[in-house]
């Protein structure tokens, strides 16, 4: 080995690295020991990081059930957009996790295609406006990319910072050094790269999910970065080895520019220690275990990556999600005698539907026995918390996907 390229090897990162992902089993579970490291006793990632909401959730009307939608949405870890009309007196007084537009229900002036972005769900529950027809036209028309958001660095937390670490070239001799800093916006996977003792590669790794993610209903991931012109590598794992066979993928990144990377499930090449797998088969999405991404001097079975430099690198990063290709999951409408004409309208529009047809009239008449009908006839008031929980339950369910049902009591 040239002596030029030969330098001191840090045992103590190594170690440290092990220990972080679990690799050295007692010394992870020793808080002393991981305090004297700098990091906490190795969890296994909790998806309580990871957000439950699948895209955004567009609730129409800030009137009853509106409100009560809202809220279950909100309690459920659904990600929340509400359309309150101008005459809203306080929009305030909403949560601050729901984004509240305050607009004319009629939507004389069109649908803005801010409204409905990312948005998979719809539960339309007011009387006020005649804008129906126009959201149904909007929806139908927007695919819906967003999918399931599994990192969202725009709003950093403690957790967040804790599940993500690095894996260097330290663990084979290099002496390539990073890390994954957040910032109020993004975070930032930056370091330096050195080929020195026989190395080339730099990373940042979640920690192991518990249980595994189960991403099958999408078609792939989604990144949102800025980089630095370098091709870097994303990679999700299926086993719970930290030294296992990873599913990789690259991507060049233009200087100082946001892009957006979309990375099919499908496109994902099996590798070991930078060798393909003949033999692996194609990822499970049914069961993802962890994430990384990588600037490595190699691509595959022994090529060379065409767009690497050693030194410093960085590479800023935004987002990662799921996204699928598939319109609008669910279009659930609360129908009234008031709004009884948007019922034909939406289900000849070819939107996946649910009707539910109630007359609530307030709350603390929750609690009787409840009968469902295909008929149109409701035969009672009912409480508007009972209306909200189906309206909810509607979004989640496959059997309500086009369905038309009136809530009678026994």
């Amino acid at each position: 080995m040239n002596s030029s390229n030969t330098k001191q090897w840090d045992l103590g990162r190594f170690v440290k690295t092990l220990s972080y992902f679990g690799a050295i089993p007692v010394l992870s579970s020793i808080d002393w020991f991981q305090q004297m490291l700098g990091s906490r006793p190795d969890p296994k990632a909790d998806r309580s990081i990871l957000s439950n909401a699948s895209g955004v959730v567009l609730v129409v009307g800030a009137n009853s059930p509106g409100q009560q939608v809202v809220q279950r949405l909100v309690q459920q870890g659904y990600r929340v957009r509400s359309l309150v009309p101008l005459t809203t007196p306080d929009a305030s007084t909403f949560s601050d996790q729901v984004e509240v537009i305050q607009t004319d229900l009629a939507f004389p002036n069109g649908v803005s295609p801010e409204w409905v972005k990312d948005v998979q769900a719809v539960i339309y529950c007011t009387d006020e406006g005649q804008g129906l027809p126009q959201l149904v036209d909007a929806i139908a028309q927007t695919p819906s990319a967003a999918g399931q958001m599994l990192f969202d660095f725009t709003h950093p937390t403690v957790d967040l910072r804790e599940t993500w670490g690095a894996l260097d070239d330290v663990v084979m001799g290099g002496v390539s050094e990073s890390n994954m800093r957040l910032s109020d916006s993004t975070a930032l996977f930056s370091g330096n790269v050195s080929t020195a003792n026989s190395g080339g590669f730099a990373s940042v790794r979640t920690r192991n999910f518990d249980p595994p993610l189960d991403l099958a209903n999408a078609e792939g991931i989604e990144l949102r970065v800025k980089g630095d012109g370098n091709r870097y590598k994303f990679m999700l794992r299926s086993e719970n080895r930290w030294d296992g066979i990873a599913y990789c993928y690259s991507f060049d990144t233009v200087a100082d520019t946001w892009i957006t990377v979309h990375i099919p499930f499908s496109a994902l090449i099996p590798v070991f220690r930078a060798k393909t797998v003949q033999d692996a088969g194609p990822v499970d999405p049914h069961r993802i275990t962890a994430v990384q991404l990588m600037l490595s001097k190699f691509e595959y079975d022994g090529a060379l990556n065409p767009h690497f430099s050693p030194g410093f690198f960085q590479l800023q990063i935004e987002s990662i999600r799921t996204y699928t290709t598939e319109h609008l999951s669910r279009f659930v409408l609360v129908s009234s005698p008031q709004t009884s004409s948007h019922e034909s309208f939406l289900m000849q529009r070819g939107v996946p539907y649910t009707i539910i047809r109630s007359t609530p009239s307030g709350d603390g008449i929750e609690g009787r026995s409840l009968t469902f009908t295909s008929d149109d006839l409701v035969n009672a008031a009912i409480d508007r918390k009972d209306v909200a929980e189906l309206c909810v339950w509607a979004i989640a369910h496959p059997q309500a996907c086009n369905t038309q049902f009136a809530i009678n009591i026994e």
